[in-house]
């Protein structure tokens, strides 16, 4: 399963390419005026901030126990 969550700024010109090549996948887009300061100091203050969508419990054994 390949679904990502794009955290993402105005006038961002690599949020922007990050959605080009993102194009043909699905997945979410949210501004960083909805995230919590928590999140976004993943990014250090890079943006987009990309990540991508496991799943539930089992999925995410199976990632990291089977990969």
């Amino acid at each position: 399963m390949n679904n990502y969550l794009i955290i993402t700024q105005k006038n961002c010109i690599n949020c922007s390419r990050a959605k080009i090549l993102l194009q043909d996948i699905k997945y979410i887009e949210i501004d960083k005026s909805f995230v919590s300061s928590a999140i976004l100091e993943l990014g250090n203050g890079n943006y987009p901030i990309v990540f991508n969508y496991i799943g539930d419990y089992d999925a995410l054994e199976k990632k990291i126990l089977h990969t």
